[in-house]
C-alpha cells in the first residue's frame, strides 16, 4: 500500500469527527413500537362480575373517561372484584400528559 499515512490519517481524523459529533446526534436509542396506554384497576371486593360492569366499569367509562383527549380507544374487562379499564391513546401521544388527563378525569369519581 502506497499511502499508508494518508489512509492513517484519514481514519484518524474520521475517529476524531465521529468522537467529537456523537453528543450532539439525535438519536432516540428505545423507540416506542406501542401507542401509549393507562390503566385504570378498581377493585369492589364483594361484587360480582356483573355488578362490577354495573356500578363501576360502565359509569367510568361513559361519564368520566369518555372524552380524554387524544383518546383512541377503551378497552375495559369486569372480573368478580375487579374492574380493569384500558385507555389506548393516538400514537406520538406523550406518556405523562395522557396521565396527567386520566388522573384529572379520575379525581371527579370520588366526588360522584
Amino acid at each position: 500500500m502506497q499511502f499508508r499515512i494518508l489512509v492513517l490519517a484519514m481514519a484518524a481524523g474520521l475517529i476524531a469527527f465521529g468522537v467529537v459529533n456523537v453528543p450532539h446526534v439525535a438519536i432516540d436509542s428505545m423507540p416506542e413500537f406501542a401507542p401509549a396506554h393507562v390503566e385504570i384497576q378498581t377493585e369492589a371486593l364483594g361484587l360480582s362480575a356483573a355488578e362490577v360492569e354495573q356500578l363501576i366499569t360502565a359509569p367510568m367509562e361513559a361519564d368520566l373517561l369518555n372524552g380524554v383527549a387524544w383518546l383512541d380507544e377503551i378497552r375495559s374487562k369486569s372480573v368478580p372484584g375487579l374492574s380493569s379499564i384500558e385507555l389506548v391513546f393516538e400514537p406520538g401521544t406523550d406518556l405523562l400528559r395522557a396521565r396527567q388527563l386520566v388522573a384529572e378525569r379520575m379525581t371527579q369519581a370520588s366526588s360522584k
